[in-house]
């Protein structure tokens, strides 16, 4: 079974961002995005300011928060240029108070119904009792782990629900949200610059959870 990853995304925390000044020019004047990156949803307010290409990656800036999202399937993560172009917009401002960062994977994997998603999570991380058979039952289960990898927070939640496809269609999904943060003292640019550079090494992790948990195909 291969999970189908949808969401690729890196956000940098900071005291504070300039959402006003995120634009196609100053991505592209300062070589953040290649210069063929055609804009598609633009919009640069203070508070917050978004920057979409049709090449599927956006820039979201807001006071405390930077977002840089990849969500073509096809290519992420290891064909995203989503950590070079975090990369690249960190060193154009080395003066902003960056206090943390984090690197996050999406995705799920695609069950035949509902209980059969639940059922998996439940038998594979449930005790049998009496929560199991509340109500009317069981329709959803949710579930959320924490790990240390030194000073990098792993977070990982996996859900039972469904997602709306084409022509409004509803497929059972087991839906996966993996999070791995990097707390930075100091404004310490190399740091955060590091953790984004090796996010392969926070990939592999994730993968490695998986692999434990979900059968193979």
């Amino acid at each position: 079974m291969k999970i189908d990853l949808t969401n690729f995304s890196i956000v940098v925390l900071a005291q504070a961002h300039n959402p006003s000044i995120l634009n196609p020019d100053f991505l592209k004047n300062n070589k953040i995005v290649d210069a063929s990156f055609t804009p598609k949803d633009v919009y640069c307010t203070p508070p917050i300011s978004q920057v979409s290409f049709d090449e599927g990656i956006s820039i979201v800036a807001e006071f405390e928060r930077l977002q840089f999202l990849d969500r073509v399937s096809e290519r992420i993560p290891h064909k995203s240029q989503i950590a070079e172009i975090a990369t690249r917009y960190i060193s154009v401002l080395p003066h902003v108070r960056y206090t943390a960062v984090g690197i996050n994977f999406i995705g799920h994997y695609q069950w035949e119904n509902t209980n059969i998603a639940s059922s998996f999570i439940s038998n594979k991380f449930i005790r049998e009792g009496p929560w199991l058979s509340a109500g009317d039952g069981l329709t959803n289960i949710g579930l959320k782990f924490v790990y240390l990898f030194g000073k990098i927070k792993c977070t990982i939640s996996i859900e039972s629900t469904e997602m709306i496809r084409e022509e409004n269609k509803t497929i059972p999904v087991i839906l996966i949200h993996a999070n791995y943060n990097l707390d930075v003292k100091d404004n310490n640019i190399q740091e955060i610059k590091s953790f984004i550079s090796d996010w392969k090494i926070q990939n592999e992790r994730f993968t490695n959870f998986l692999e434990k948990i979900f059968p193979r195909d």
